[in-house]
């Protein structure tokens, strides 16, 4: 098996850490398997969101993501249809209310789940079925 070497933030190790004990884990690369697997498993079933949805980023307030995220917006004018920025505690939420193809959809969550510094991606549907939770 390849070795893969990642960089994630101290507190985020460390939160990685509790879990794998918690969880009984044979170790970080076991629990990371694990979680690339849900990450790619989530993509996938989000490859049939429908036609409308609103998206939830999290992400820490201290860092400059919100203008990556402001460029994937304004990149997707087309597609979003509204957008809000609130806090909770030390962390910040920008939502996404978004209507488009299922394709367009599936595109802009794949381009904000790949944005450095991304706690979370969520998105709800009102498709039956179709509500997904990726912690990244």
């Amino acid at each position: 098996m390849p070795v893969v070497s990642i960089s994630m933030p101290e507190q985020l190790l460390e939160t990685l850490d509790e879990f794998i004990d918690d969880h009984n884990y044979a170790g970080r690369s076991a629990a990371m398997r694990e979680g690339a697997r849900g990450l790619i498993a989530a993509s996938e079933d989000s490859a049939d969101i429908g036609e409308c949805a609103v998206v939830v980023v999290t992400f820490d307030e201290q860092s400059d993501i919100a203008v990556s995220l402001s460029d994937i917006r304004h990149s997707h004018d087309h597609l979003v249809t509204g957008n809000m920025h609130s806090h909770a505690g030390e962390d910040c939420l920008e939502v996404f209310v978004v209507d488009g193809t299922s394709d367009e959809i599936t595109s802009f969550l794949a381009r904000l789940r790949a944005v450095d510094g991304v706690q979370s991606v969520t998105y709800t549907s009102p498709q039956p079925g179709n509500s997904t939770t990726v912690v990244q």
